[in-house]
């Protein structure tokens, strides 16, 4: 596996400790009863006590760290990510920016007891996904990351056909439909959003066993 950038890995755990901070700084200001669930309208429909609302995502961005940073190593193709090293470390650092951002902005919005503000929400998270488009075409074959299909995983060349398209389809979608879903009414932009999500899903699983049957097609015809 290749050697982890200490300075990335540093910038990671500055986002770990940031949703920390920003509790202590806001404990005595944020009431006894958050809300933890909202409605497509960003009204919350659930609450839950301070300190568990405060604490339970900053502890899972913890945790998060540790399963992502080990993954590698009881991962059966330990050896590919030495090729894409850097950009998992990359996928890594979004997700706990990605956590740490979306915690801060909800507790921030909310806390007051004004509606989450839901446009906003939802275009972050389709952001995100647009950014990991960007590191799903370099990863390589694997058990943990990136599209894993009985077809890809079967077929080196199904993976990284596989992954270029859903790279390019996740960051050039991500951007349009954040930019979409801005724009429409709530219930309208999470709907909106989940089914893209799901059809920037579906298509490179379809996709990787179509290709897969091409490729076994042409050498089976390659060995009559």
């Amino acid at each position: 596996m290749q050697k982890v950038n200490r300075k990335k890995e540093v910038i990671i755990w500055l986002l770990i400790i940031l949703p920390f901070i920003y509790v202590l700084a806001v404990w005595n200001k944020v009431p006894e009863i958050v809300p933890t669930h909202f409605n497509a309208k960003g009204v919350p429909d659930d609450y839950s006590g301070k300190a568990f609302a405060l604490l339970l995502l900053p502890v899972m961005n913890v945790i998060i760290y540790f399963i992502l940073f080990y993954i590698p190593r009881i991962d059966p193709r330990r050896k590919n990510y030495a090729f894409f090293g850097n950009s998992y470390q990359n996928i890594r650092l979004l997700i706990h920016l990605f956590l740490a951002g979306i915690f801060i902005f909800i507790t921030q919005t909310t806390s007051g007891g004004v509606p989450l503000k839901m446009n906003a929400f939802l275009s972050g998270m389709l952001l995100f996904f647009a950014l990991l488009g960007n590191y799903l075409r370099t990863v390589r074959s694997n058990f943990f990351v990136g599209i894993r299909t009985p077809w890809t995983l079967s077929s080196d060349l199904v993976w990284r056909k596989t992954h270029e398209l859903a790279g390019k389809i996740w960051f050039y979608s991500g951007i349009i439909l954040a930019i979409v879903v801005f724009f429409l009414p709530p219930v309208a932009a999470t709907i909106v959003m989940f089914s893209g999500i799901f059809i920037m899903a579906i298509i490179p699983i379809v996709y990787s066993y179509f290709e897969y049957k091409k490729i076994n097609n042409d050498r089976q015809a390659g060995n009559s």
